[in-house]
């Protein structure tokens, strides 16, 4: 009886501990997906009503990001497909939201920091001594 019962136990301490992670990841999606928006409305002078469609936006994504991590593992061919149609259709829904020239705007600016730190890379692997491949 006691064994039974210290079982059930931890099986409620497991649930518990589940429940808590995933309560801690939402309200961590949340946190960076009111980031994103915050950031998005100021470099682009978003209105109120499209930082908050944004926000929304970027909760969904971050949420179909990590159900996509969880039903294929990343770096596979399914996975690079899944996610080749989650960012088109994202890009999609985003560019409804704040609108074309906007949207530009925003692809620009990602272009230009993923730029920006693929050169910061490249310098420090030089400076490492290490061949940099281009």
């Amino acid at each position: 009886m006691t064994l039974l019962l210290s079982f059930t136990g931890i099986q409620a301490q497991s649930l518990s501990s589940l429940k808590n992670k995933a309560t801690a990841a939402v309200q961590t999606t949340s946190v960076a997906a009111k980031a994103k928006a915050e950031q998005m409305a100021k470099d682009l002078k978003l209105t109120a009503d499209q930082k908050t469609k944004v926000e929304s936006f970027f909760t969904k994504q971050d949420a179909s990001l990590a159900k996509l991590k969880t039903e294929a593992k990343v770096g596979t061919e399914a996975y690079k497909t899944k996610l080749a149609a989650l960012t088109a259709s994202g890009n999609t829904e985003l560019e409804n939201i704040i609108g074309k020239e906007k949207f530009q705007q925003y692809q620009a600016k990602l272009a230009a920091g993923t730029e920006k730190a693929k050169t910061t890379v490249d310098s420090k692997l030089k400076s490492a001594g290490l061949n940099v491949a281009k």
